[in-house]
């Protein structure tokens, strides 16, 4: 091993064989420990911390000391006489289990995205074709008009816009790989109890703002577990996620029976006696070990196996230099194998050889007992985590966050409360102390003025008598004067104020004061405590006191969501491990299906893909009823279809599904516009053609105007013609008339003559 030291480590750059030497390992884990524990003076951050851990989880379960109260009280001795009851005000546990409540309530979908360069090839492929068919679509559809047969199916479910086909890619697109990742993922977090993970994570990020989980594979399985950060060791990390971090381990207490169980042949019986020894005085074992033994069941048992030890169980990163040689063969070709750096290149070979050097991080495990020279399951690191985008990064499997960190150090929510806190329950104390000091309203007697008060029968009233006539009826019998006549200045009986006065309001006020400072640090309010809410508030009023309490948590919840982010990435590349475990692997496959299993297969063998892991936050209750508004006023507006508003209702993405309601709001309208249009062109046809009719009508009607006048004409001229041919007609007659009677005339005129000259003859 190398005798350069870095800040107390090992020498990092000595060869891979040197840091597999146990001695490496030992230094490494010691000096790792040290930086937490200072042993000689008890002392160091670890210890620190573990002090302030274990006094924050008391106050969350309101189990803290009420020793520092008796002593600010002045009651550290006997305070028996104080009859109070000392039991913790539950103010602080009840804000723990809103903002605790709330975390485990919220749901979400695990996403997983293909990121390598394939896969993203695929996904534009797969676009490009979408897009190519969306463009033939109207050519499909006019071949299909020719032939009389579908040209080709699914043209109705395509987009129909570049915006729908986006809006399909995030909704719809899934590649095989991606949904057997999915639901591999899935089946590890369940398998694993994550649910009952998630809360004990959600209580330490209240409790403690830090929290942790780690995955591993145990006998081909894989699991998850919770991470107790107060037996947390980590290198300095400046970031909330830890992921700078060189080194990682948990420091476990055990009894020397357990650790046989796990170290087994590589310790001595000699070796576990010594380890027992060097415990003696700590984690509660005796000082001074004997050497009895005794059977039980056929198994030996010694008086040291019920011995305490620590175990630190450590991992830590590290580069190692691999060096391989390529040497020509006599086909022309070559080989790569593995040397060692000391290797040297044989002389005089006929073969070319060259040398071949590179890097890689790889991950070295190790249990090393605590405050001994013992180590054992020390070596490289199996089922290492590794990026498949840079197999020479290694990734360790803890998943870590401590939001807000400065230093290696924060403030939880429940420190910050426990100022305020304390002086409640001191206010809770003085109420009950000051209530039972309290005194019920009396009477101060003046006793010379109501002795020997007169009956009026010869008899006198004792003091008592007349104090209970005063307390009965109300009225006071007295003597106004001494027996000597002096006047009685003073009233005989005077009231006495009582109760608790003044002081218990100033008591309220204060309590009620470092109430609302811790609804002010924490952010916590009566719309979020399930205090009542005040009735004169508007519905609206508390949405928003309710929305700015989420908010003013949202950091947990985000803390929450990337350990869970991280360790679903951590799972989904020990998912693509699996094939190599067969037990496991056919469990998966009964559990996932064997065509999604064969999927991570191929994903793995063949293209190596990298997947990128989103938790996708499922909207809550106020989110549904905003996405359904929304959606009946669309419906109410005739702006959105029926079969379009289950559609939306079935996206888990509220983000998406309001994308989705937009698109189909606005492709309802375009149809809507297209069919007005259509509708105001047929409209315009049918008055055109109406105009035209009307037009041939009214040329027809004036065509039969005109010949209904040409007729007029014609029969007015034909009677005319008529009328002038009976009038000449009749002129004709009459002149024929007229001769007639001329030439009758003239006959009588000549019959007259001729009689005339006969009488005259």
């Amino acid at each position: 091993m190398g005798k350069t030291s870095f800040s107390g480590y090992p020498n990092p750059f000595v060869s891979r064989e040197e840091k597999l030497e146990k001695n490496y390992g030992m230094q490494y884990f010691k000096r790792m420990y040290h930086e937490w524990v200072d042993e000689e003076a008890g002392s160091g951050a670890y210890v620190s911390r573990n002090e302030r851990y274990k006094r924050y989880r008391e106050y969350a379960e309101g189990m803290q000391s009420v020793e520092q109260y008796k002593d600010l009280l002045g009651a550290s001795g006997d305070s028996s006489y104080l009859n109070l009851n000392w039991e913790v005000v539950p103010m602080i546990p009840k804000f723990v289990d809103v903002i605790v409540g709330g975390l485990t309530n919220q749901e979400y979908k695990i996403k997983c995205t293909a990121i390598d360069q394939l896969s993203k090839d695929k996904r534009t492929e797969d676009r490009l074709k979408k897009l190519t068919a969306m463009e033939l679509k109207e050519f499909h559809n006019e071949m299909a008009g020719l032939t009389g047969m579908p040209f080709d199916k699914g043209n109705d479910e395509l987009p129909e816009s570049n915006d729908e086909l986006d809006l399909y890619m995030s909704l719809n697109y899934k590649q095989m790989t991606e949904i057997a990742m999915e639901e591999g993922i899935e089946l590890t977090f369940y398998l694993n109890d994550w649910e009952e993970v998630k809360k004990r994570i959600s209580r330490d990020l209240v409790v403690l703002n830090i929290a942790a989980s780690k995955t591993d594979v145990e006998n081909g399985k894989l699991t998850i577990r919770y991470v107790d950060p107060n037996n947390l060791v980590t290198s300095h990390s400046s970031r909330p996620d830890f992921k700078n971090i060189e080194h990682a381990g948990e420091i476990i207490y055990m009894s020397i029976h357990d650790l046989k169980r796990l170290a087994g042949d590589e310790f001595t019986e000699d070796e576990y006696m010594e380890i027992a020894r060097s415990n003696g005085g700590k984690y509660g074992n005796p000082k001074n070990l004997g050497k009895g033994s005794n059977y039980y069941n056929s198994y030996e048992l010694h008086e040291y196996d019920t011995y305490k030890v620590a175990v630190l169980d450590g991992l830590y990163k590290t580069v190692d230099d691999l060096h391989y040689e390529k040497k020509e063969n006599k086909y022309g070709g070559y080989s790569i194998n593995k040397k060692t750096k000391t290797y040297k290149e044989p002389k005089n070979s006929k073969q070319q050889r060259t040398k071949i050097k590179t890097s890689v991080e790889n991950i070295y495990k190790g249990k090393w007992i605590v405050g001994t020279d013992y180590i054992f399951d020390y070596g490289l690191a199996t089922n290492i985590l590794r990026p498949k985008s840079n197999l020479s990064k290694a990734m360790l499997p803890y998943s870590i966050y401590a939001p807000n960190i400065l230093n290696m150090n924060n403030k939880s929510l429940v420190e910050r409360m426990i100022p305020f806190a304390d002086q409640i329950q001191l206010c809770h104390l003085k109420i009950q102390h000051l209530m039972s000091k309290a005194k019920p309203k009396g009477s101060a007697i003046e006793l010379g003025a109501i002795e020997n008060v007169g009956k009026g029968d010869g008899g006198t009233f004792t003091p008592i008598e007349v104090q209970d006539i005063y307390q009965q009826t109300g009225n006071l019998y007295y003597r106004a004067q001494q027996d000597d006549g002096t006047p009685i200045q003073s009233m005989p009986i005077q009231e006495l104020g009582g109760g608790i006065g003044g002081a218990l309001q100033e008591l309220i006020a204060i309590y009620q004061y470092n109430l609302q400072m811790l609804r002010d640090v924490t952010g916590i309010n009566e719309a979020r405590d399930a205090s009542q809410p005040d009735k004169e508030s508007l519905v609206g009023v508390q949405k928003m006191a309710l929305l700015a309490s989420n908010n003013a948590t949202r950091w947990i919840n985000q803390a929450l969501l990337s350990i869970t982010q991280n360790t679903a990435k951590s799972i989904a590349l020990r998912v693509q491990d699996l094939v190599q475990y067969k037990g496991t692997y056919k469990g998966y496959v009964q559990a996932i299906g064997e065509y999604n299993m064969k999927a991570i297969e191929v994903s793995k063998d063949v293209t190596m893909a990298d997947y990128g892991i989103m938790i996708e936050p499922l909207p809550d209750e106020e989110q549904k009823v905003l996405l359904e508004q929304n959606i009946q006023v669309s419906i109410q507006q005739g702006a959105l279809r029926l079969e379009d508003a289950i559609m939306i209702r079935n996206v888990s993405n509220v983000k998406l599904a309001n994308q989705l309601l937009i698109l189909r709001r606005k492709k309802y309208a375009e149809e809507a516009a297209k069919a007005a249009q259509a509708n105001a062109q047929s409209n315009a046809e049918q008055q055109q053609a109406s105009t035209a009719a009307k037009a041939q009508a009214d040329s027809q009607l004036k065509q039969m105007d005109s010949e209904i006048e040409m007729q007029k004409l014609q029969a007015e001229y034909q009677m005319k013609e008529e009328f002038a041919k009976a009038e000449h007609e009749r002129k004709l007659q009459i002149m024929s008339l007229g001769g007639e009677i001329k030439a009758e005339h003239i006959r009588i005129a000549e019959d007259d003559s001729d009689l005339v000259r006969t009488k005259v003859k």
